[in-house]
């Protein structure tokens, strides 16, 4: 499946591996917060993520993301410049994690998406802030 916006086209297949099943989206920040890093402002660094499955992609709003446990940070899902990359929580083989909402609502096709998600179809278009994507299967 492809999402396209802003003359831009990602494969989304591209970025899955035995270690990442999640695809996140969300805006552009200085940290390496998301798969897909959208350049806008209006869109919330914890926006969405795609999960495949057998019935296709899911699109959910919001993001898993680990709790800092030192409440510096608690919006990254790896070590944080701040820790020097020493994040008890992180390095664990069990870390908490937490479902982050976006204070930025998102559409599929006009419809509120929720964090229950829709499964993604060819055509649907996405909006959230300023952006509108595009979905093409195959």
């Amino acid at each position: 499946m492809k999402i396209s916006f802003n003359n831009t086209e990602y494969v989304l297949e591209d970025f899955l591996s035995r270690a990442r099943t999640i695809v996140t989206i969300g805006r552009v920040t200085d940290e390496d917060h998301n798969v897909i890093a959208v350049d806008d402002v209006a869109m919330d660094v914890f926006q969405c993520q795609l999960t495949k499955g057998d019935d296709g992609w899911r699109l959910r709003l919001g993001q898993w993301r680990t709790e800092c446990p030192k409440g510096i940070r608690s919006d990254r899902q790896h070590a944080c410049s701040m820790c020097r990359g020493c994040c008890v929580n992180v390095r664990t083989a069990n870390p908490t994690y937490s479902w982050r909402m976006p204070s930025v609502p998102m559409t599929v096709n006009g419809e509120p998406l929720t964090n229950e998600g829709v499964i993604l179809h060819d055509d649907d278009i996405l909006r959230c802030g300023g952006t509108e994507m595009s979905v093409k299967l195959g």
